[in-house]
């Protein structure tokens, strides 16, 4: 299951980033590839995956999104590019690490004490 999809993406970035070819394809893989990997990391830490909870899928969609923009147009490695998908991978560690709560249906990440983290992107 992916946590986005390709309208979530333009509505996300636009269309300026990508090339015309074969865009929607290579969105859609990178975006199943990035959701594959939030699920390595949230499972690690006792959440059922994928996903279910709206809340939830809403909390991880923008770092799936960044991971997956990163992943789909290496060669426009630019500054904010790579700063996007650096705090992704990092937010998917907090979860892992129990640094993060993530909580899904009832289900809640154990760890430290921090809880109830939103994600509200610009």
């Amino acid at each position: 299951m992916s946590y986005a999809n390709f309208e979530d993406y333009r509505n996300e970035f636009g269309d300026d980033d990508r090339p015309s070819d074969d865009a929607e394809t290579r969105v859609v893989r990178a975006i199943e590839r990035a959701s594959r990997l939030a699920d390595t990391y949230i499972r690690s830490n006792g959440i059922t995956v994928p996903l279910t909870d709206p809340v939830a899928i809403g909390d991880v969609r923008g770092p799936v999104l960044d991971i997956a923009r990163y992943n789909a147009w290496p060669d426009t490695d630019t500054e904010n590019l790579r700063k996007r998908y650096e705090d992704a991978i990092a937010f998917f560690e907090g979860i892992a690490a129990g640094k993060i709560h993530l909580i899904s249906n009832g289900q809640v990440t154990t760890g430290s004490k921090l809880t109830n983290i939103r994600l509200f992107r610009a």
